[in-house]
């Protein structure tokens, strides 16, 4: 710390009367994520610094951290996105963090397990590999979406079939986790599912008419459409999860539901499918990002 830097008390106060003018100016959260520390850094005398990277001054990452210590994770996580991790029957939410520049961190931290579940999960080999996985989904998920690839993301019927794709799980995600009847995922889950082949088929040049005349509700037959014409969609991966759902329109008015188990594997192969069809359409692979780089064991 510099000599004329406040300490944290100080931080504090500055950053907190900060964020609350940016509100009182009507800046939601995610953008005073970023524009309250530099906001405080032009109070403390900085005109100009390096944002990201070598060179961030000290006071820069102190006035982020601070600023992130006062609200939750999901509260500040880019774009909101949200997904679930089954541990045992019980069902944690996952964030994805915000990064700057090339960061290390740990997946672990982002997960709303408690201080003794994750010591138990990180003796449990198996647990450890599922819960990676899962992160690494959401996380494309979560910035996939909104980097997708020429020409992709000018294409109309893509870039709505995807979003609405990730609306529905995340509110699946949000069901599971917020303490509902678990079984109100089911529908939000099959959708999602739909939702992401369909624009990849949309991304194929197919129009939604076609679309919904060739494929209907038959994840199967869409899911087969994508992995012809795209060799890196795991194609066996995804029909063996396909495989695993129930049917949209019979589950739809069927007073016999997936039991707490099977609806959260249903929703995390739904994470799987939406975020395989996103990385095909943009660039981004959280998986490739990992040292050593690590083997998907699930879904299986």
């Amino acid at each position: 710390m510099e000599a004329d830097d406040p300490d944290d008390e100080e931080l504090l106060y500055l950053v907190g009367t900060t964020d609350k003018e940016l509100f009182d100016a009507g800046m939601d959260i995610k953008q005073r994520r970023w524009e309250v520390p530099r906001a405080v850094m032009r109070k403390l005398g900085y005109i100009s610094f390096v944002a990201a990277g070598v060179g961030t001054p000290k006071i820069l990452e102190r006035a982020r951290s601070t600023f992130a210590s006062i609200y939750r994770k999901q509260d500040i996580a880019i774009g909101g996105h949200i997904g679930v991790f089954m541990y045992r029957d019980i069902f944690a939410r996952i964030g994805v963090p915000m990064g700057y520049g090339r960061v290390g961190f740990n997946p672990f931290e982002f997960v709303e397990l408690t201080p003794i579940q994750v010591r138990i999960i990180q003796t449990e080999p198996d647990q450890m590999e599922i819960y990676l996985d899962q992160f690494f989904d959401v996380a494309d998920v979560q910035y996939g979406t909104e980097e997708l690839s020429k020409p992709f993301a000018t294409m109309e019927l893509v870039t709505r079939f995807i979003s609405l794709s990730r609306l529905h799980l995340h509110s699946a995600s949000a069901v599971l986790t917020g303490g509902y009847d678990h079984r109100g995922a089911v529908q939000a889950a099959l959708l999602a599912t739909e939702l992401a082949l369909k624009a990849a088929a949309a991304a194929q040049g197919l129009s939604e008419h076609e679309i919904r005349d060739r494929f209907g509700h038959n994840h199967s037959d869409a899911a087969d459409f994508v992995g012809v014409r795209w060799p890196s969609f795991d194609l066996a991966r995804v029909k063996r999860v396909v495989a695993q759902q129930p049917p949209y329109v019979l589950n739809r008015y069927s007073a016999t539901q997936p039991d707490r188990q099977e609806v959260g594997h249903l929703v995390m192969g739904t994470q799987y499918i939406v975020s395989e069809v996103v990385r095909l359409m943009s660039n981004r692979d959280f998986r490739s990002y990992s040292t050593p780089l690590m083997i998907r064991r699930y879904p299986a």
